[in-house]
């Protein structure tokens, strides 16, 4: 209402606030900018190499609220703005930091890791990086499939790393890093039997969620024989129809008197048959 040119008495009546509280929204209003939120959080998505659709599909923000963020001058509510710390890795308080001219301060160790030398002459440890993704997805709260759908690789390629000579190439490698929020070469690191090096807090994953994600996986299973149970129900319906309609066609044709008379008159009007098998009884009498 302010931002539509209702006065602080206005607006007090209307939502019950006392003025004061009022002036200082009003005050509050004045001072922030936020074209410079949005300037910071465009910069963040680029550094994590995230997309607006992609960062949507991590579940803290929707799509529609990335692309309108700013528009028309509109401030984002407290709860838009925790919900953009939480999901660009920011410490809390930093998009209302940018909001009022500040720098929104990363998660991330201010003293960059640095990646170990490892031996890149040793045998693959695909065994290694699997069980290093599916530790560092718990710890994201993240399935396979929506790993895949915010730009990781998908199920079938993470299933066949290694198996029948299948060699992960470097922008596959390098699609674990960014998405899984690991540094930049952690995933050939970790293929040489290495530890991965994480951007970002240290996260504790639910206890519950190991059997949660179990019996999610279960679930999409039996969805999916569900649909080819479906399938072959189907299948088996219009087999049935079809089977129906021709038994239904034939009972028509055989209770239909006039289709009886019909044959009759048919059978009548071809005297050719009987008069031949006549003549054939009389030459045999004969014989």
């Amino acid at each position: 209402m302010l931002k539509q040119g209702y006065d602080s008495q206005a607006v007090a009546s209307h939502t019950g606030l006392g003025v004061e509280h009022v002036e200082a929204f009003k005050d509050d209003l004045q001072k922030c900018d936020v074209r410079l939120l949005v300037e910071h959080v465009h910069a963040r998505l680029q550094d994590l190499g995230l997309s607006q659709l992609a960062a949507s599909k991590m579940g803290r923000l929707s799509r529609s609220t990335l692309a309108t963020l700013g528009k028309d001058g509109k401030v984002p509510s407290e709860s838009t703005l925790a919900k953009l710390d939480d999901l660009l890795s920011w410490d809390s308080g930093s998009a209302r930091s940018a909001l009022y001219g500040g720098e929104p301060i990363p998660r991330e160790v201010p003293d960059k890791p640095v990646v170990p030398d490892v031996d890149h002459t040793q045998a693959d440890d695909y065994l290694n990086l699997a069980r290093e993704i599916e530790t560092r997805l718990r710890e994201l709260n993240m399935s396979k499939t929506k790993f895949a759908a915010i730009g990781g690789p998908g199920r079938s390629t993470l299933a066949t790393l290694g198996k029948r000579g299948y060699q992960p190439a470097p922008e596959t490698l390098e699609r674990i890093d960014r998405f899984l929020l690991w540094e930049p070469g952690s995933a050939s690191i970790v293929l040489k039997g290495g530890l991965p090096l994480r951007r970002g807090p240290a996260l504790t994953p639910h206890p519950s969620l190991v059997p949660l994600n179990a019996v999610l996986d279960r679930l999409r299973r039996m969805s999916a024989r569900l649909v080819r149970y479906e399938q072959g129900i189907q299948q088996m319906r219009q087999e049935v129809g079809e089977a129906i309609n021709h038994v239904t066609l034939a009972i028509g044709d055989l209770g239909d008197p006039r289709r009886r008379e019909m044959v009759a008159t048919a059978a009548d009007a071809d005297p050719v048959a009987p008069a031949a098998d006549s003549n054939r009884g009389e030459a045999d009498g004969a014989a």
